[in-house]
């Protein structure tokens, strides 16, 4: 692990109880893992079931946690803020239950200037949740 959740909490530009990404595990280049457990109290739950609004937005999270930490350790930089610019290629199999933890990798797919194509894949163990391609653009 390369940061605690509280750690993470400190470079991303969400706040509690907006915060989708648990603990990074993993900041390269063109790779990021991050986890995230799931608790009842969280605001894009329904049904003691995490949506699927969730999983989207805790890819774009890791992205925001992954890219934080390499402008931090790397470019000796503050993170910078960003938005999802589009979300493709989406397919949902699951919505994994209040109580679980999530593992999410996100895999640069390339690079324009300040817009990241990434491919985003949610699992439960070795179960598929949800995977995408996003862009992010960073501001």
């Amino acid at each position: 692990m390369i940061l605690t959740k509280e750690k993470v909490a400190e470079i991303i530009p969400q706040a509690d109880p907006f915060i989708m990404v648990g603990s990074l595990i993993k900041a390269e280049e063109n790779e990021i893992i991050t986890d995230f457990e799931i608790s009842e109290d969280n605001i894009l739950c329904e049904n003691n079931t995490f949506s699927n609004p969730g999983l989207m937005e805790n890819i774009a999270q890791s992205c925001a946690a992954g890219f934080g930490y390499i402008a931090q350790q790397q470019e000796g930089k503050e993170p910078e803020g960003g938005f999802i610019g589009s979300i493709s290629k989406l397919t949902t199999y699951q919505c994994p239950p209040v109580g679980e933890k999530i593992t999410t990798t996100v895999e640069v797919v390339t690079r324009f200037e300040n817009v990241v194509l990434v491919k985003g894949v949610s699992q439960l163990k070795d179960e598929k949740l949800l995977e995408c391609e996003m862009k992010i653009v960073i501001v």
